[in-house]
């Protein structure tokens, strides 16, 4: 399958399909409903019920499934001029194969990234350039003129949210690099339309201060206050008090662009990692962000990702962060606990009355996390375990496991290249010897990215024998390292579970001869899968029974 270059979908405004810089005819709104709900979830199989809700919105009529494959067809017979199979029918569905500059909701985000992750580095003129490019592919609101669908609404208006955060980060950056008075209208304009967000709000008032006019920036925190007060029934929050004050006191760090940017920002670096390539992973995606954006006004939301070790958990993770960080306007942070030891005391004062969103990845125990917890609503947990983590009082759980097939093969081919994914039948055996795991995956296709003229069949036949590990181990992507630190974590706190680990390396070992408590306790630490080791932790199993 070849990559065609010359195909756009574009969902940033009313939903327009290209073709050698030609606008396509959708035909109708049926059709133009379906591509989008197809390229809302790209490379992911939607269901026909999924379609079925989209297309008529709870009110199938008898012959959906027949209309949709007919809407299916018109589609495809549109989309196979460029580069066949990138609408397949897929395990009672379709899904919409696409390339990361294909779809203008992806380049948005990723350029949208770039300049955040610019922003927090100090290098507001690069993010300002970012910035200004993500919101130069909007064109009005997301699927404009389409028929407002339920099943679609929490997707388009995520969007929307994030093109309100963009356009927050861009002001910053103007801000940062020296724009002062006109920038007033455009803050205005943020806070007019979005009352109660205490950012549009901060940075309004230093464009007024560091335009001189001091009085109205006061002026402005006293309305902000009045909003927030009649709207939400709170008090301004840290970040405007502290502006407040500031400008009360004259503070001269206000007029020099390091500093003032500074305060405007209050604290709201975002620490996230950079996001990964996802296939196959949208709806897990999806359960996490709306568990993490329903604020509890009592508690704070502890969501809990698990699966097994290398399945991709940590991604996962990381594309709901960056799509929830709208929820949590004090800051994003991101603990691996395999690296940094946390003092729980000193962690709990640093969140203390802040909206925080926090990833733990790398969670081994409910006791390693509940010192990390604070009590006061506001926060967010974002925790990756390999493990459900029962013991911990947690706000949603959310597995996350091995990839499918289809999604494994689709995974590689994105990170390789799709002409390279042949045969079908080569690829498949690579992924089953990946153990479908996504860390797996990627470390096959690392050594195929630095050895061009290695074929999928030549290195599937390198991972049927022994040493599949050492095939695997490319730099970090390292499914031994993966395993070996979860048995290792296991071990400092239940030898007896690393001795029945070990032993089911031996020759002729087997789970029955363990004891029922010995069993329960290697589930529980995520080395045992459905009563049996998989594959590659068994390969680590045998190494350390026989070292």
């Amino acid at each position: 399958m070849e990559t065609f270059e010359g195909i756009r979908y574009r969902l940033l405004g009313p939903v327009e399909l290209y073709h050698e810089g030609e606008a396509v005819d959708l035909a109708s709104t049926k059709v133009r409903l379906m591509l989008t709900a197809l390229a809302l979830a790209p490379n992911t199989v939607v269901s026909f019920d999924q379609l079925g809700q989209v297309l008529w919105d709870g009110g199938a009529p008898p012959s959906a499934r027949s209309n949709v494959r007919t809407y299916a067809t018109t589609l495809r017979r549109v989309l196979d001029q460029g580069c066949r199979n990138r609408l397949v029918s897929r395990g009672g569905g379709y899904l919409l194969s696409t390339d990361p500059d294909e779809l203008d909701v992806q380049v948005f985000g990723r350029l949208a990234e770039i300049g955040r992750r610019a922003l927090a580095d100090g290098e507001p003129a690069s993010a300002r350039t970012h910035l200004r490019q993500a919101l130069g592919l909007w064109r009005g609101h997301p699927a404009e003129g389409l028929p407002r669908r339920r099943a679609l609404a929490g997707a388009l208006d995520a969007l929307t949210e994030q093109r309100l955060l963009v356009e927050e980060d861009l002001l910053e950056a103007e801000l940062a690099v020296g724009g002062n008075a006109e920038l007033v209208g455009t803050a205005r304009r943020l806070v007019t339309e979005h009352p109660l967000r205490e950012r549009g709000w901060a940075e309004l008032m230093l464009a007024l201060y560091r335009g001189g006019d001091v009085g109205a920036a006061l002026e402005a925190f006293t309305e902000a206050r009045n909003r927030l007060v009649e709207g939400l029934g709170l008090e301004p929050g840290p970040r405007l008090q502290q502006l407040h004050t500031a400008m009360l006191n004259r503070d001269p760090a206000l007029l020099d662009r390091p500093p003032a940017a500074a305060v405007v920002r209050g604290g709201t670096r975002c620490e996230l990692p950079r996001q990964v390539g996802l296939v196959n992973r949208a709806e897990e995606v999806r359960t996490v962000v709306a568990a993490l954006c329903a604020l509890d006004e009592d508690e704070p939301r502890v969501v809990v990702v698990h699966g097994p070790p290398g399945a991709g958990k940590s991604a996962v993770a990381l594309r709901a962060a960056h799509q929830a960080a709208w929820s949590y306007p004090d800051g994003q942070r991101y603990v691996d606990l395999t690296e940094i030891p946390l003092d729980g005391a000193s962690w709990r004062a640093t969140l203390a009355g802040r909206r925080e969103l926090v990833v733990v990845d790398h969670c081994t125990s409910a006791a390693q996390l509940r010192p990390l917890l604070v009590a006061e609503p506001g926060c967010g947990f974002l925790v990756t375990a390999d493990t459900p983590l029962a013991a911990v009082d947690a706000t949603t759980r959310i597995p996350v496991g091995r990839l499918s097939t289809p999604a494994a093969v689709a995974m590689l081919g994105r990170l390789i290249g799709r002409s390279r994914v042949t045969p079908a039948w080569a690829a498949a055996e690579l992924v089953k010897r990946c153990d479908h795991l996504a860390l797996a995956v990627r470390a096959a296709a690392a050594v195929l990215i630095g050895d061009p003229r290695l074929t999928l069949p030549d290195l599937a036949a390198r991972l049927s024998g022994e040493a599949i590990l050492d095939e695997l181990a490319v730099d970090d992507l390292d499914p031994r390292a993966r395993l070996l630190s979860r048995y290792r974590a296991m071990s400092t706190v239940d030898q007896g579970a690393a001795a029945a680990f070990q032993y089911l390396g031996t020759d002729g070992a087997t789970v029955e001869a363990l004891t029922t408590p010995a069993v329960r306790r290697l589930a529980d630490h995520g080395l045992l899968e459905d009563g049996r080791l998989a594959p590659l932790t068994h390969r680590v199993a045998v190494e350390l029974g026989t070292g």
